[in-house]
């Protein structure tokens, strides 16, 4: 899944990128004109995840094959040679590189100016330079909005629980939109918050253990945002001795598949898919680079997963939401700090 640098060190890449960009567009030239023949893609850990490298993965295999491109990846590859795999890429007949971490962006913003290959970049939206780098955001907060209604309609406790794995920009806007979602239906529900770590990511111990101390206080349903740290929760979940049902909501991809217990709820998942094919057709029409893709609910980047444990009348109310976010009726909060977070939940 995908591993995303601390907030502070994001910004501090935000005002490297805006240099970089400001540099490459004086002195690049315009990509050509043409037909996009190879699609690559580097991914910081196996597409095994079901969750960030695997839904990349799969992404951009699609997006290839719709313009009948040459598949290429890289996986798995961490962070310590993201450089010498991304030239690799590039020098290997790459005509687009997903570089799927934003702890890549530098890096592959750098590669895609000196060897001319247009390079995909997460969360920096100033990381634009025409013919070469763009980026990818998300409006994640509009989906865990409509779970946070899903988890106040199905809680029998009145108490759920966020698990987030690392303190993550993109962890802070999902807890954001999910708290507005469960007090969208009932205010006086109890909602827990919990970091694994600092950088827990890939902690599954970790995140076993916290979302079993969760739910030992009461909660019944869980959000959790992961990444490795997923498989804990899920296991954790799955083996909870509470005396009450608990559920499991992800985020990213969905581990229906190995849900051997039947407690995943739903998941808030991310498609790459349309922004990939829509950065190929940029590539092809020399607009690369003039514009950035953010995954909405709108678009389709962001939906709510819909399982056979989601009574008809609570994706009913579901759907409902989701027609008022789509069509402006309603905003939904965004806050990219645990402070924000807090702060909304103590909100009466």
């Amino acid at each position: 899944m995908h591993r995303r640098l601390p907030v502070t060190v994001l910004a501090g890449l935000a005002a490297v990128a805006v240099v970089v960009a400001a540099g490459a567009a004086f002195a690049a030239t315009a990509a050509k004109k043409g037909s996009v023949k190879q699609v690559a893609i580097a991914t910081p850990a196996k597409p095994s995840d079901y969750g960030w490298n695997q839904q990349g993965y799969n992404a951009a295999k699609t997006a290839a094959a719709g313009v009948g491109a040459k598949f290429v990846a890289q996986t798995n590859i961490g962070y310590d040679k993201t450089e010498s795999v991304l030239r690799q890429l590039a020098q290997g007949g790459a005509d687009f590189i997903i570089a799927h971490a934003s702890g890549y962006d530098t890096i592959a913003g750098r590669i895609a100016q000196q060897l001319k290959v247009p390079v995909m970049t997460y969360d920096i939206p100033t990381q634009l330079t025409k013919g070469y780098v763009s980026n990818i955001t998300t409006s994640s907060q509009q989906g865990s909005y409509l779970a946070g209604i899903l988890a106040a309609r199905m809680t029998k406790t009145k108490h759920v629980g966020i698990v987030i794995s690392a303190s993550d920009t993109n962890w802070y806007k999902m807890s954001g939109g999910f708290v507005a979602g469960v007090k969208s239906v009932n205010k006086s529900i109890k909602i827990s918050f919990v970091t694994v770590s600092s950088a827990g990511y890939d902690d599954s111990a970790g995140g076993k253990r916290v979302v079993t101390s969760v739910i030992a206080t009461g909660a019944d349903v869980i959000f959790g945002m992961g990444d490795g740290a997923s498989f804990g929760y899920l296991q954790g979940i799955e083996t909870a001795k509470a005396g009450h049902k608990v559920w499991f909501i992800g985020d990213i991809g969905s581990m229906g598949p190995i849900d051997k217990r039947h407690v995943l709820l739903s998941s808030v998942l991310w498609s790459f898919t349309s922004a990939f094919k829509q950065a190929i057709s940029d590539i092809q029409a020399n607009k690369y680079g003039t514009r950035g893709y953010n995954l909405t609910l709108s678009n389709g980047g962001i939906s709510l997963l819909k399982t056979r444990y989601i009574p008809a009348n609570v994706w009913k109310q579901i759907t409902t939401a989701r027609g008022r976010i789509t069509s402006g009726k309603l905003k939904v909060p965004l806050t990219t700090k645990a402070g924000q977070v807090k702060a909304l939940i103590k909100k009466k």
